[in-house]
């Protein structure tokens, strides 16, 4: 992001330093003493596997221990449209299953289908779960009302069974809640319309009025109850902000908001309040003392309660700072800063009874530290972790014992885990999810931590993430030095944001789609960047762009004296704050073949009144406002340097954008398109924010980028050549030509369709619907390395291979296994059908009898055709005359399936282990009045498929 929100503080002279090594995922787990996955170099990653990713969000621990809940986010379709899922489970974490669970898993399912469900909260005796959700909701009638996105409700799910009910019906939405204790809630929600915006409705005006501090309305404090009873406790006129209940259930700690232009300017901040939950009375705290609290945290024993606070060196604002931990200590009514590492808390923290674990920033990785209250005040002690350096979030039962907490690393995918906390070191570690499980079998590659001189001679720290194939792979492309690649300078946003050692992979930075395809990726904590301290963050103030385009320039000079990156084959990539010091990178340097700019600034004059933020992050980085400091707005703004920029740009923007407005967008794209130095592309996503949401549009920006870099970074015209086309928009999808465009994109080795694995021939796999299949049924050639009896005629190495028994096709998929090191197996009958569905749906047309015939033969006709086709292959000497090369046909899917709609038809396995002729075959057609023909044996080949 262009900066960072409270919330988520979390050149051969130049290579100082390369530190930890990151491993691939199945290495980490064998260090750990886990199952090592198999090696599988491919399925390979894909667009889906950065769109649909399965996540866990809003963590909580019930205060007994027992239990965690947890949202899993997924991707559904609805209506022929993806879209984002979020259902609460439920986890186990004293090693039984989870209640309610059918096996011994440890978590389960509490809520599904489509729709978003959030921030669970469990009651106080952990009887249920207090959620919010804009399902539809019930109405008198038993029926349902229809549910509104934009106004989610309280709702409440009984553990011990029982479907969930709304315990609001507020017009407006829910904004916080929390337990006062097992029968009530406390909760954030702004005040009913007004008779005059009832009226504004009834008219259809949607007009808006900026920064309406007379009409916005106020954001009140309410009690709800179990039975649904609404009491308001507040009845203040502004907009109370936050919410935090004490464990006892009689105080709480919300913000108020009194400036609705405070994230603008930054001059009237929010106060502090102590609200009685029983009287409704309020009590202002820290007053004169110059704190912003968040992240609030109760003491267990509702003595006090901990809070966040950014610090800055500026006398007003807060764009560069370091993230403080307080206690404010109800008894003596003040605050006390905990003494963690001068570069301040990196993530989350969680209060123990005496005091707070917390994970300090340290650069690219997150401290663990426990920090305890004495006698003489706070001591701050080591947190030995088993996974130290790899947590980067975590949850503590208020009793202070039971812990889960994220983990993961660069090369290594998320999960969450559950332990122990015993004093000063975290016990008994646990796995708890299992997220994203196909990920498991593929490559994760090298990641390394990487530090140069930057700016001002100073060490920036970054992470060189190493092509996919690496080690399997160091020849050179014709006419480059040995081992060298392509460079993609991956900028984080920010810019006091940061690059972890953690698992960083989604629609603005698919960093396993641009490695797979070969590139090094580079990420660069530059000046500016957080979690190395407040002297490094604040290095930029008055000095934007100053520091932060050398050091990445110093970044890329190293990974090219290193011996690794093409100094010929250079691109920039960034979202936000990474996408303005792109636009910045390529009018200072002609070296870089493409860039991708997200959402960035070229112009501050115009950004400065356009932006939520707009005076806050201008008066700070650059001085002042452009009517007191015109010629410095000017001077640092790329736009008048843009004529001469030649590197190729795509430029992506969403409409509704506030924290960059789309007009920079125009600006870039217009002045490259005018002046013609260099080829442009602009993408727009209607309705989109700062931040894309919709799915659809997710897939787009990763989908034209990839084909941006394809063009210009590994294509012809970026120096390199391209492993094969993709399909013209003008040629339509199913057509032959598509079939033999799709064809071309199939590996060949021995002049035959296969690839070279183990030292013999074998098929090609794609990755399709959680499985890797092969692109191909087994043609002759590569039957006939595993029975050389069986040796193809001339002319039909690539027919199909056909007549074997199931068990003989069983003991291939076995040899090849053996041979290549990869799972291999016969897919289930339910996975064939499947398969055969999908090439249906996706009216491929394959090589079936209804083809030769132009209709579905009806029984009689059938038995007359098998005759005459049991005559012909006497005469013609072929035993299955209907048989085409493979691929003959359209195939299936962006990286094409061939053949699942015809030709042989393909051994699966039963649910009792038989085998099963799956699929439609050239002398087989479905009878449309019922049923459908035997295929012979002649006519039924295999397909191996593998999981992942």
């Amino acid at each position: 992001m262009r900066r960072v929100a409270a919330a988520t503080l979390l050149v051969a002279a130049a290579a100082l330093v390369v530190s930890t090594l990151a491993l691939p995922f199945s290495a980490f787990a064998a260090a750990n003493g886990e199952a090592e996955a198999p090696a599988l170099p491919d399925p390979r990653w894909s667009v889906d596997d950065v769109i649909a990713a399965e996540g866990a969000e809003d963590w909580t621990v019930s205060r007994d221990g027992r239990l965690a809940a947890w949202v899993k986010t997924t991707m559904v379709t609805e209506e022929g449209e993806q879209k984002p899922a979020a259902n609460l489970q439920l986890c186990r974490l004293d090693g039984e299953a989870a209640p309610g669970s059918a096996s011994e898993k440890p978590c389960r399912p509490l809520t599904r289908g489509p729709g978003e469900r959030t921030d669970p909260a469990f009651s106080p005796d952990a009887a249920h779960i207090a959620y919010r959700s804009a399902d539809p909701l019930p109405d008198a009638g038993g029926g349902e009302n229809g549910g509104d996105d934009d106004k989610p409700q309280l709702w409440v799910l009984p553990l011990a069974g029982g479907a969930p009910w709304p315990l609001t019906r507020f017009d407006r939405p829910v904004a916080v809640f929390g337990w006062i204790d097992s029968r009530s809630l406390a909760v954030l929600a702004a005040e009913s319309p007004t008779a005059w915006e009832r009226e504004r409705e009834e008219a259809g005006d949607s007009s808006v009025v900026v920064e309406d501090a007379e009409r916005e309305p106020p954001v009140r404090l309410f009690r709800v109850g179990l039975d649904g009873e609404v009491e308001r406790i507040t009845d203040n006129r502004l907009w109370l902000d936050g919410l935090a209940v004490a464990p006892d259930g009689r105080r709480a700690v919300v913000a108020e908001r009194e400036s609705l232009s405070f994230e603008f300017d930054a001059r009237v901040p929010p106060r502090l309040y102590l609200v009685d939950l029983a009287t409704g009375g309020r009590t202002l705290l820290l007053e004169g003392a110059r704190l912003l609290p968040y992240a609030v945290q109760w003491a267990p024993d509702s003595s006090g309660f901990y809070f966040v606070d950014r610090r800055s060196n500026h006398p007003l604002y807060r764009e560069a700072t370091v993230a403080d931990l307080w206690f404010y200590d109800l008894a003596a009514s003040s605050p006390s800063r905990l003494p963690l590492d001068p570069r301040g808390l990196g993530g989350a923290y969680a209060p123990t009874p005496d005091g707070v674990i917390a994970l300090e920033a340290s650069g690219v990785r997150l401290t663990p530290v426990r920090v305890a209250r004495t006698a003489g005040g706070w001591e701050r002690r080591p947190l030995a972790a088993g996974h130290d350096g790899q947590i980067q979030g975590w949850e503590l039962a208020p009793g202070g014992t039971s812990l889960v907490y994220k983990r993961s690393t660069a090369a290594m995918p998320p999960q969450w885990w559950t332990a122990r906390l015993e004093g000063d070191a975290i016990a008994a570690p646990r796995e708890l999810t299992d997220l994203n499980p196909s990920w498991r079998a593929k490559p994760t590659g090298r990641v390394e931590v990487v530090r140069w001189a930057g700016a001002l001679g100073e060490e920036v720290e970054g992470l060189l993430h190493y092509p996919l194939d690496w080690f399997e792979d160091g020849a050179a492309a014709p006419g480059r030095t040995p081992g060298r690649r392509p460079l993609i300078l991956n900028i984080h946003g920010g810019p006091a944001g940061a690059d972890y050692d953690a698992w960083d992979f989604d629609w603005a930075d698919p960093v396993m789609l641009w490695r797979q395809r070969g590139a090094f990726v580079l990420q660069a904590n530059y000046h500016g960047s957080s979690d190395y301290g407040l002297d490094w963050v604040t290095s930029i103030e008055k000095r934007y762009y100053e520091l932060e385009v050398p050091d990445l320039e110093a970044g890329v000079d190293f990974a090219i004296a290193g011996g690794l990156a093409d100094p010929e084959r250079l691109a920039a990539i960034g979202w936000s704050n990474g996408g303005i010091l792109t636009a910045a990178l390529i009018t200072e340097s002609r070296r870089y073949r493409a860039a991708s700019i997200g959402a960035a600034d070229v112009e501050w004059i115009s950004d400065w009144a356009n932006v939520d933020f707009g005076a806050t992050f201008d008066n700070y980085y650059f001085g002042g406002p452009p009517w007191e400091i015109p010629e410095v707005y000017i001077e640092k703004s790329p736009f008048f340097d843009l004529p001469e920029v030649t590197t190729p740009s795509i430029v992506f923007t969403g409409t509704e954008d506030r924290a960059v407005p789309p007009h920079q967008s125009w600006s870039i794209y217009r002045v490259l398109q005018q002046v013609g130095k260099a080829p442009v592309r602009l993408v727009l996503f209607p309705g989109e924010p700062h931040s894309l949401r919709k799915p659809a549009h997710q897939r787009r920006k990763v989908e034209e980028e990839m084909a941006w870099l394809e063009r210009w970074l590994w294509g012809e015209e970026g120096g390199g050549a391209r492993p094969g086309a993709r399909r013209p928009e003008a040629v339509p999808a199913g057509s032959p030509l598509a079939a033999l465009l799709g064809r071309a994109k199939a590996a060949r080795a021995r002049d035959a369709f296969g690839v070279e694995a183990g030292g013999v021939l074998a098929p090609e796999t794609v990755p399709f619907r959680g499985l890797a299949v092969g692109r191909f049924e087994v043609t002759r050639a590569q039957w006939a390395e595993f029975d050389p009896a069986a040796a193809p005629a001339p002319g039909e190495e690539e027919l199909p291979a056909t007549g074997m028994p199931f068990e003989r096709a069983r003991e291939y998929a076995a040899w090849l296994a053996a041979k290549t090191g990869r799972p291999f197996r016969l897919p289930t009958a339910a996975e064939a059908e499947a398969l055969a569905g999908a090439a249906e749906n996706g009216g491929g047309g394959g090589n079936t009898l209804a083809r030769w015939t132009g209709a579905a033969p009806n029984p009689e006709d059938g038995a007359a055709i098998a005759a005459a086709l049991a005559e012909a292959a006497a005469r013609l000497g072929r035993a299955a005359p209907l048989l085409l090369p493979v691929g003959s046909f359209p195939g299936t899917g962006d990286d094409p399936l061939f053949d699942l709609d015809g030709n042989a038809a393909e051994w699966a396995a039963g649910d009792d282990g038989a085998g099963v002729p799956a699929g439609p075959s050239a002398d087989r057609a479905d009878d449309p009045r019922g049923g459908e023909s035997a295929s012979d044996p002649a006519y039924v080949g295999l397909r191996v498929v593998a999981d992942g």
